[in-house]
């Protein structure tokens, strides 16, 4: 049952400098819509941390506090 499960996972990783979106059910906005955006960004991978765990910033340069999760965050393609 677990090989089954592993083959279809994709797994998702970031380098430093990528662009990511972040999803909104981090942050809990307060009314979700079906019209509200689910991601807001872009931002910038400031350095990989942990095995899933990243430290974003602005495309500013400005650091955000917190860390993130990489089931919170989504590559974005421009």
């Amino acid at each position: 049952m677990a090989r089954f499960y592993n083959r279809r996972v994709k797994i998702r990783q970031f380098k430093e400098g990528d662009l990511v979106l972040r999803l909104f059910k981090a942050s809990k906005p307060k009314k979700q819509d079906k019209l509200n955006p689910k991601c807001e960004g872009p931002y910038r991978v400031r350095r990989v941390i942990g095995s899933g765990t990243y430290e974003l910033e602005e495309l500013s340069r400005i650091a955000i506090k917190h860390t993130w999760l990489v089931i919170y965050l989504k590559r974005y393609y421009n």
